[in-house]
């Protein structure tokens, strides 16, 4: 059932995400880490194997392959890791007993994981063309410009001319920005569907659409509190960043190094936990909750 909500649960979400896993900070933020570490291995594993590539076959051909394993193999490992996640958030959202090691219960639901790839695909998709017919609509020049950076091969002999910003460029950022806000909710609606409640691929898609669209102002204040919560945010990092960079100073850049990179971890997994948190309360507003019965899982099929 996709329900309208009132414009404040755009406030709530991001507060709610904020407290997060109140309940079960161990396991919450154990699992954060286990996949995090989990990536890390997953990245350093691939490295070894695009070294292997180039020493076997020593060509541009792998390199491709190298590109290709990395890139299916980092797709299949996060939808799975995204699936364990969101139900570790829900059992500890709901007061079920869970652990860390709950954020690897994709790798034991196969069918989920690639409904969750599947619909990532679609939504690329169709973000891409979304986004492509907007622009070529109402900001042709913004586009074409776009399009003859991204083309540039040397930019040490890019026309001066080209640095000027074309004509439509704020309608431009301002219609990319809109479309990202309705592309993320359409996400955390659709994966959080796929992974809690058993749905398919396309069902999911309309699911995702539909609540988007019916809770368009709840989205609106959602990203304007993230906006100020991001300003805010930027200012107690930089002041720390500050802190830091003067300690380093005055006792080597050994104690920079051991006092951030253990705070850009911290706040790069704190930052990863929020945003999935929002995602989470989003969906369990608009179709989801804990009183729900889970929809039969779809496992021979990735349609609706």
């Amino acid at each position: 059932m996709i329900r309208s909500v009132s414009a404040s649960a755009g406030v709530d979400w991001l507060k709610n995400a904020i407290n997060l896993g109140r309940g079960n900070p161990r396991a919450l933020f154990g699992g954060a880490a286990l996949a995090v570490v989990a990536m890390v291995a997953l990245m350093f594993g691939l490295g070894i194997v695009q070294g292997l590539l180039l020493a076997g076959m020593g060509s541009a051909g792998a390199m491709v392959a190298g590109m290709a394993v990395t890139m299916v193999a980092v797709v299949v490992v996060i939808s799975m890791l995204l699936v364990g996640f969101l139900r570790l958030v829900d059992d500890v959202e709901n007061g079920r007993p869970t652990s860390a090691g709950r954020v690897f219960a994709g790798f034991g639901d196969l069918g989920a994981s690639l409904r969750v790839i599947g619909f990532t695909l679609v939504l690329t998709l169709l973000q891409y063309a979304v986004l492509g017919l907007l622009l070529a609509v109402l900001a042709r020049d913004a586009l074409g410009w776009y399009a003859r950076m991204m083309t540039m091969s040397d930019p040490t002999t890019m026309d001066p001319a080209m640095l000027a910003l074309p004509d439509g460029i704020a309608l431009a950022m301002v219609v990319t920005v809109v479309v990202g806000l309705v592309m993320y909710a359409v996400q955390a609606i659709g994966a959080c569907q796929i992974a809690l409640k058993g749905r398919g691929v396309f069902g999911s898609v309309g699911d995702g659409l539909s609540g988007t669209f019916r809770n368009l102002l709840p989205l609106v204040v959602l990203l304007l509190v993230v906006i100020a919560a991001a300003i805010a945010v930027a200012i107690v990092a930089g002041i720390l960043a500050l802190v830091v960079g003067m300690l380093a100073k005055l006792a080597g850049a050994w104690l920079g190094l051991v006092l951030g990179v253990p705070l850009y971890l911290a706040f790069m997994l704190v930052l990863w936990v929020v945003g999935i948190g929002i995602a989470y309360h989003l969906w369990r507003d608009i179709c989801g909750g804990a009183d729900d019965a889970p929809l039969p899982v779809e496992a021979a099929s990735v349609g609706a």
